[in-house]
């Protein structure tokens, strides 16, 4: 998180620990995250400019992370913050890794069952498309 600076990554500002925990100061998102939105506005339904918007968004912010061979691995509607002047940033990068020459794939079981790619929840070998699969169920959640 430190070493992807982004306009749609939130920003890392500072970490620490404490009695044996580890605390992470990031950029402050005062819209919440899409799940509260989506819940919160049950009867609105979202439009198509506006899944539109938060999938280009996302998206933008997905290829940066890609592009340095990084994977997020837990792309949901929790992981993606808001501002209220409409900013679209995601977050949580607790399950993200950082692909390399000698392991170009991955195959570790991590992030949420729902949101997961078929080939990561068998535990086979999968690459960063794991994360636009989980975007795709995002838009499902959106839609």
């Amino acid at each position: 998180m430190r070493d992807s600076m982004h306009p749609n990554l939130v920003e890392f500002i500072d970490c620490f620990s404490v009695s044996g925990y580890l605390w992470v100061v990031m950029e402050f998102m005062d819209g919440g995250c899409l799940t509260d939105i989506l819940e919160e506005f049950d009867a609105i339904k979202m439009t198509a400019p506006q899944i539109a918007l938060i999938c280009r968004e996302s998206l933008q912010g997905l290829a940066y992370l890609h592009s340095y061979h990084r994977i997020h691995r837990d792309i949901k509607s929790d992981n993606l913050l808001l501002t209220t002047g409409g900013e679209i940033k995601l977050a949580d990068f607790g399950y993200a890794a950082q692909l390399t020459e000698g392991k170009s794939k991955r195959n570790t079981i991590v992030g949420t069952p729902y949101w997961m790619a078929p080939e990561l929840i068998r535990g086979q070998e999968y690459t960063a498309k794991v994360d636009v699969w989980s975007l795709g169920i995002m838009v499902m959640e959106m839609a």
